[in-house]
């Protein structure tokens, strides 16, 4: 095996980056295994930039609209309710898109009931669609609610991107398995990292079960949003659940002073944590975990000495940064110190 093969290392303790003796026992692993130890890329999705004047701009709008219902001016009413709705279908990622487009909606409802020419089914369709995408409220002064209700409606996001939150009309959804129930109609969805949205849209729910597939696949792998998904589980392993990076390392310190202990991994698959030192005997083996249909145990996280050549790159920062929420029972590692969730 030729020796400077890449490989991410993730530092995984309480500390921002290993101490002297610590980066030592790393140095001496990476050399003893033909590797070059690379800090996380700091890429992250890209944010899709939000303007809050839009959501402003609506605000006036509705007003507009209700003092043209009071007027009884039909085509001024018309003329606002069109330049409030195109902003808000073009920027479903504002916080508040859901809940202005509802209120757009019940000024549509208000228009058909109150000028002409009337249209009593067409206030009620648009008063229904308001009361899906924010669950409805009292009508106001100059209002009529619908007498029916919006049909019941169960959607499945998929994937769901990991580490990213993935909101439905303003709502974070906490299900891991992507269904949210809701009512049939528009709504907004949007995808946040690090609290920045990435990726927004506006989908029609029918009535019934339907599926929503979204184009987001998270953080690109062996980046810091990749590999910060990584986390500490029971039992001395490594969780490296979603995690896409090929060829990547986690490390944290060892039992005793100028030790570490060391998994190897391969994308979502790793290895037991390996207790090793600058001094590791050179017979010293380990067997790695089973091949998975899809290709076997990476051949640079064989275990054997090479000739020297690989060493640590410096600044090795910690990434596992609680992207990923834990079980209640595991302990997880920020930067900042240990915390129990």
């Amino acid at each position: 095996m030729t020796g400077d093969a890449p490989v991410t290392l993730v530092w995984m303790a309480a500390a921002t980056a290993p101490d002297p003796e610590q980066s030592r026992a790393l140095a001496s692993w990476a050399r003893a295994h033909g590797v070059r130890l690379d800090v996380p890329r700091t890429e992250t999705p890209k944010a899709i930039p939000v303007d809050a004047r839009a959501g402003d701009d609506v605000e006036r709008l509705l007003d507009r609209i209700h003092d043209a219902i009071a007027g009884r001016d039909a085509e001024a009413a018309d003329r606002a309710l069109a330049e409030a709705e195109s902003p808000l279908r073009a920027h479903p990622e504002l916080p508040q898109a859901s809940w202005l487009m509802a209120e757009v909606e019940r000024a549509r409802s208000a228009r058909f009931r109150r000028l002409p020419p009337l249209d009593e089914d067409a206030a009620e369709r648009a008063w229904i669609r308001a009361e899906a995408l924010d669950g409805g409220r009292l009508p106001g002064v100059g209002e009529r609610a619908a007498v029916a209700h919006p049909a019941e409606a169960t959607i499945t996001l998929e994937p769901l991107p990991a580490g990213a939150t993935t909101w439905l009309d303003g709502r974070a959804t906490v299900t891991r398995s992507g269904v949210v129930t809701t009512h049939a109609g528009l709504h907004a969805i949007v995808i946040t990292w690090d609290d920045a949205p990435v990726w927004a849209s506006w989908v029609e729910a029918p009535a019934g079960s339907s599926t929503v597939h979204l184009p987001v696949t998270g953080p690109p792998p062996c980046s810091s949003g990749d590999l910060g998904l990584a986390r500490v589980a029971g039992g001395g392993t490594i969780d490296g659940e979603h995690v896409r990076c090929g060829a990547w390392a986690a490390a944290l310190p060892g039992p005793r002073p100028s030790t570490i202990l060391v998994a190897v991994c391969e994308a979502d698959r790793c290895g037991a944590l390996i207790e090793w030192n600058a001094a590791a005997p050179a017979n010293w083996t380990w067997t790695p975990p089973p091949e998975h249909p899809g290709g076997g145990w990476p051949t640079w996280a064989t275990w054997g000495l090479v000739g020297a050549g690989a060493v640590i790159a410096t600044g090795v920062v910690l990434v596992a940064s609680g992207a990923l929420q834990a079980s209640p029972t595991e302990t997880r590692f920020v930067s900042g110190g240990i915390k129990v969730q």
